[in-house]
């Protein structure tokens, strides 16, 4: 299939192939580990997401929206991992698990951390997965809520309310209204 070469793009597909890799393996790996994947986990998983856009790569928005549809593949990769984790090994709880951001912190933060990491488990999986993409991938609210298939302004609110509660877990004596349990608010 003949390449229309804009200026400034890779004139193959493989050349293209290789400049989306190279500008954002590092950023899909982030955010297998920050999920609570091992490194090899990970690594499995950034070569899935990599698989799926060298067979789609006509689908693969150019510039800057291409981590974001790279975001999305990542998402549907880890679910389809949990999926798979869930089945064979009846694990319920994914996020229980997470440890690459507190095992990285020097001794004196890992209490806080923990802490942290409790309260996060504590919240809606997709409130949850909103808050890491945002402080962790450094993605913007926005940018956030278009991996997970939300408009802009209730990505905004949703997020404001995700890091209330969390404040609110992490600061019981904060005047918000009771806490109830992630079952109990969804």
């Amino acid at each position: 299939m003949p390449l229309t070469k804009q200026r400034g793009e890779p004139a193959t597909d493989e050349q293209r192939f290789r400049a989306l890799f190279d500008a954002h393996y590092s950023q899909i790996a982030r955010y297998f580990v920050n999920q609570g994947r091992t490194a090899a986990d990970a690594d499995d998983l950034v070569a899935a997401t990599f698989e799926v856009a060298w067979r789609r790569l006509d689908a693969v928005p150019r510039g800057e929206e291409a981590i974001l549809w790279l975001y999305g593949v990542a998402r549907n990769q880890l679910r389809n991992a949990q999926r798979k984790t869930e089945r064979e090994a009846a694990f319920v709880d994914d996020f229980g698990h997470t440890t690459a951001p507190v095992a990285e912190l020097p001794v004196e933060h890992r209490a806080a951390a923990a802490e942290t990491m409790q309260a996060l488990a504590r919240l809606k999986p997709q409130d949850r997965e909103l808050v890491l993409l945002v402080a962790w991938d450094e993605l913007s609210p926005s940018e956030a809520g278009r991996v997970l298939g939300l408009r802009p302004n209730a990505a905004r609110s949703r997020l404001h309310r995700a890091r209330r509660r969390l404040a609110e877990l992490l600061d019981p004596a904060t005047d918000g209204p009771p806490i109830e349990s992630s079952a109990a608010s969804r």
